[in-house]
């Protein structure tokens, strides 16, 4: 059994490390998305869109992708 004082010191370690992870540079920053969304929401405004078929296809696909285990790295 731990005593108290490790599991708050456990604790404390587990929570400073995932605030001090490294951001994945993949993923869009805060800025990014709002900026996004905004041009997002203009395009809507401005009928710049496209078909939801065309939409739901390119989903199914990036999804078929995901799941077949011979694409992944």
């Amino acid at each position: 059994m731990t005593s108290p004082n490790r599991k708050v010191a456990a604790e404390v370690l587990e929570e400073n490390m995932v605030a001090n992870a490294p951001l994945d540079d993949d993923e869009p920053t805060t800025e990014e998305l709002v900026e996004m969304l905004r041009e997002s929401i203009e395009d809507v405004k401005a009928g710049r869109t496209r078909p939801a078929r065309e939409l739901l296809r390119e989903l199914r696909e990036i999804l078929a992708a995901d799941a077949d285990p011979s694409r992944r790295r």
